[in-house]
């Protein structure tokens, strides 16, 4: 769920690669743009733990069918951190780019409200309810009003129902959504990117409202779709691919050797880690939380496991104003490594540098992630943050927390530094996580 970078445009191609299995490329900028739009707009990540609100609030955030029944969604990298694709609304269809987050689990577009309310949101496609013969309005006895603050701000509107068709042919009828016509909290970077709204792909215990079905659901009830799952391939240097309703063999070394992680609780998709490792030094040993999301570019640790880190990294100094550390440009960075399943997963050390345009300044890419709870964040503002901040302490026992005990203030946000090592499977059907080995030519690009 990130809004650190601005998009660049690119255009949409198809290519079939068997009679069942569509595949579009995911289009990934230059490293120096990202580089340049993560270091003028990153927002610290704070995460939520509580299960009446819970998201995750950072600047951060597929195929279809059985194996043999996939179908692939338009993903584009905007500026290496958001992928973000086509969904059609209503009748007749109406066409938006959205994110597809692994972090959230809400869909919001903007209304044409947006456009005269937010100042960011003049540039947008509007959703027109009064052009939609499938439109209708929640129950009267259903939320009515959406709230949800991301790490750069508040986003606010009303729910909705429509049809929602991905992949061109993938329809949930009556799906909850949000209009949005308050996006100022995004600021710049959403006017400049080139996605309208968000879709998430997390599970309805961190949802907005609870009480409906997410569109991850809804596809699981009514579509045609044998395997609830989505599977991505995030190219570092090339393209990517994107799925629903399974996995593509063919961006697999071997299929039949997925390493299945179950999810820790249906919320986040969190799963446990054995053991992190940087370079020679031992993290920790123990069992830590990763939380699988599309949407964050970097990779977020618990503050003492990641001063542990920072420690190794000889004239390293935190930069409060990006939540990042600077590092000298010619610092030799180990590998980061977690240990996943008895199976060890690396992000070699010069993918974990940032460098800004000058070539002459250098940033870690592993930083602090923050926690907080809350069971009124609809109204939140700075004198509640703080008192929910405190209180985070007391939440350990809480048995409704989308974050299991033993991972509170011990998990990692796992974003694309992290997942573009591999293949990455999502089982909705089965709450677990798969990771693949990518075919060898692959490995480069």
């Amino acid at each position: 769920m990130l809004f650190r970078a601005i998009a660049v445009s690119a255009a949409l191609a198809a290519t079939a690669v068997s009679a069942d299995l569509l595949t579009i490329p995911i289009h990934k900028v230059p490293d120096e743009e990202h580089h340049a739009n993560l270091l003028s707009s990153h927002t610290p990540p704070l995460a939520v733990m509580s299960s009446v609100t819970a998201v995750a609030v950072t600047s951060r955030k597929l195929i279809r069918g059985s194996p043999d029944r996939e179908e692939n969604i338009v993903l584009h990298d905007l500026k290496n951190t958001q992928y973000y694709g086509k969904i059609k609304v209503g009748t007749p269809p109406q066409e938006f780019e959205m994110v597809f987050d692994t972090g959230s689990a809400d869909l919001w577009i903007p209304a044409q409200s947006c456009l005269t309310k937010s100042k960011n949101c003049s540039a947008k496609k509007p959703y027109d309810e009064t052009a939609s013969s499938s439109y209708s309005e929640v129950a009267p006895d259903a939320k009515s009003d959406f709230s949800i603050r991301y790490g750069s701000g508040v986003v606010t509107g009303k729910f909705g129902m429509d049809k929602i068709t991905v992949a061109d042919n993938y329809t949930v009828e009556d799906q909850t959504f949000a209009q949005v016509d308050s996006t100022d909290g995004l600021g710049v970077i959403y006017e400049h990117a080139k996605f309208d709204g968000i879709l998430g792909l997390a599970f309805p215990g961190i949802s907005r409202d609870t009480g409906v079905n997410t569109f991850m659901a809804n596809l699981q009830d009514q579509a045609d779709v044998d395997l609830t799952m989505f599977s991505f391939f995030l190219g570092n240097k090339a393209d990517g691919e994107l799925a629903i309703g399974g996995y593509n063999e063919k961006m697999m070394q071997d299929p039949d050797n997925i390493n299945w992680i179950p999810v820790a609780k249906p919320a986040y998709w969190l799963i446990a880690m054995d053991r992190v490792t940087f370079g020679d030094t031992v993290i920790t040993t123990g069992q830590t939380g990763g939380i699988m999301d599309t949407g964050t570019s970097l990779i977020y640790g618990p503050e003492e496991q990641v001063n542990s880190i920072i420690q190794s990294l000889e004239g390293a100094q935190l930069v409060p104003q990006l939540g990042l550390y600077k590092i000298p440009c010619d610092t030799d960075i180990p590998n980061l490594e977690f240990q996943i399943g008895g199976q060890p997963y690396n992000i070699p050390g010069d993918q974990l540098k940032i460098t800004d345009k000058s070539d002459q300044v250098c940033f870690f890419g592993v930083a602090v992630m923050k926690f907080a709870a809350s069971s009124e964040f609809d109204t939140l503002d700075e004198e509640l943050e703080e008192r929910v901040v405190d209180e985070i302490k007391n939440l350990a026992g809480e048995a409704s927390s989308p974050v299991p005990t033993e991972f509170q203030h011990n998990t990692w946000l796992m974003g694309d530094s992290f997942l573009r090592q591999q293949y990455n499977v999502f089982d909705y059907d089965n709450s677990k996580f798969g990771l693949a080995e990518l075919r060898d030519d692959l490995k480069e690009q």
